[in-house]
């Protein structure tokens, strides 16, 4: 007999808070496209702006790419699946690889034709969390904090 284990609220509802807790089952919450960014899609876990902080889940499709991009904050990115990589270096990430990226780091990152897909943290001292580069590293663009907010469904 196959019996049913109750696994709380989180089992039926995306997040809850407790106090300043705040807990998510992901798989409720729905990816969403980067605007701008053909073949990214994120789910934003959390959103703190009082410490200038974005939580998210992150994937690209098969050999997608995320604009070329300069650091403002501190950078996580832990690879859950998939093979990925920077346009400016050698290395490959697989699934169990760690990341960390610290303000200034220059990149583009680019997946493989297994695409690939990350938990992904960005700590800043302020709401600019990237600036977007073209090919000869001018800014182009900013994304800040309200960027993530618009995929925060908190």
């Amino acid at each position: 007999m196959d019996k049913k284990v109750d696994r709380g609220i989180l089992d039926t509802v995306p997040r809850t808070n407790y106090g300043s807790i705040i807990n998510v089952n992901s798989e409720l919450v729905d990816w969403t496209a980067v605007e701008g960014q053909p073949g990214n899609y994120i789910k934003v876990l959390a959103l703190d702006e009082e410490r200038h902080r974005v939580d998210f889940l992150f994937k690209q499709d098969p050999h997608a790419e995320f604009a070329k991009h300069n650091h403002r904050c501190t950078a996580i990115a832990f690879t859950l699946g998939g093979l990925w990589g920077y346009r400016e270096g050698e290395e490959l990430h697989f699934r169990g690889t760690y990341s960390y990226e610290p303000p200034g780091s220059i990149h583009t990152p680019y997946s493989t034709a297994d695409g690939m897909f990350l938990f992904g943290s960005f700590q800043g001292t302020s709401d600019l969390m990237l600036d977007i580069l073209d090919e000869e590293n001018n800014v182009i663009d900013e994304l800040r904090l309200d960027f993530f907010g618009q995929y925060y469904e908190g």
